[in-house]
């Protein structure tokens, strides 16, 4: 049973390649995630709704489930336009904390790119307020490194 309220017709699928088993995020049991279409510039846009689950203090959710979260956002951020990325460093301020089980909004957005780095930052917001945002260094894979990651994933079939 989903617990989140959206467009369906804005709805997209994990941009990025991954595992045909799930992916770490989009794929939990702890939280419900779909991205959602933006039509500003280099944005994307996602629905989350946190359960009992993603617990850290008492009712609300744990930092590290916030993390992620803004993670897989930069990443597929990157990914849904054009950018075959990897995090190298992600930095993560705590602005709020996040009831559980209800629903927040999610914005990535990229800022800027020199060369194979790209920067993108993401937050976890409600129309009352910033939970937790959220910068990025990201790394365009090589060719080389795609064909690798490609070649895991046929194994793994």
């Amino acid at each position: 049973m989903s617990h989140l309220q959206y467009d369906k017709s804005l709805q997209i699928q994990k941009p990025y390649i991954g595992d045909d088993q799930g992916a770490f995020v989009l794929g939990s049991n702890q939280l419900e995630m779909v991205l959602i279409k933006s039509n500003k510039h280099h944005e994307l846009l996602a629905e989350v709704w946190f359960s009992r689950k993603s617990t850290g203090p008492p009712g609300h959710v744990h930092g590290g489930c916030q993390a992620a979260v803004l993670d897989e956002m930069m990443g597929a951020t990157g990914w849904k336009h054009g950018f075959s990325v990897v995090a190298a460093k992600i930095e993560v301020e705590f602005l709020n904390m996040i009831p559980v089980e209800k629903q927040y909004q999610v914005r990535g957005q990229i800022v800027s790119q020199d060369k194979r780095k790209i920067f993108i930052e993401a937050e976890i917001f409600s129309k009352e307020k910033i939970y937790a945002k959220s910068k990025g260094l990201f790394i365009v894979l090589t060719p080389e490194q795609l064909t690798t990651l490609d070649a895991e994933r046929n194994k793994q079939n």
